[in-house]
């Protein structure tokens, strides 16, 4: 059986790939004006929230044996600090998507504003995902 600290390089993969396809669904959608693409996007943020709860609680659980959350500062450099400021903003737009019924913003402006931060947000965890295995030294 593993040890509990092994568990996180295990969760780490679906959420970080549910957000990924999220993006492209919801990009897809508003590209091709096809709501069903767009709820797609929205049940794969679902299920990236629901798999991110365990990764956050596994990580903090791995950071007890490395300690990198002891020093959060500069976020961009800390894979612990990248990836909570990731999930902060993507559950920030999960909520405004859960509100308005799994729903893109209907302007243009509102439309472009939320898939900028989805993709930097997307962004974001990727690069924290990259310092995760360099801090792991799988890289």
């Amino acid at each position: 059986m593993p040890e509990l600290d092994s568990l996180h390089p295990l969760l780490i993969h679906f959420p970080i790939a549910l957000y990924g396809v999220g993006l492209f669904f919801d990009l897809s959608g508003s590209l091709l004006h096809n709501e069903g693409l767009a709820k797609a996007g929205w049940w794969n943020m679902a299920a990236a929230q629901f798999f991110a709860v365990f990764t956050v609680i596994s990580g903090f659980w791995a950071d007890a044996l490395v300690g990198h959350m002891d020093q959060p500062f500069p976020i961009f450099s800390t894979h612990g600090s990248l990836q909570l400021l990731a999930l902060v903003l993507l559950t920030a737009l999960f909520i405004i998507r859960s509100w308005r019924k799994s729903h893109l913003p209907r302007t243009p402006r509102g439309l472009i504003l939320y898939l900028l931060v989805q993709a930097m947000s997307v962004g974001f965890l990727f690069y924290g995902a990259h310092l995760g295995a360099k801090l792991a030294n799988r890289i």
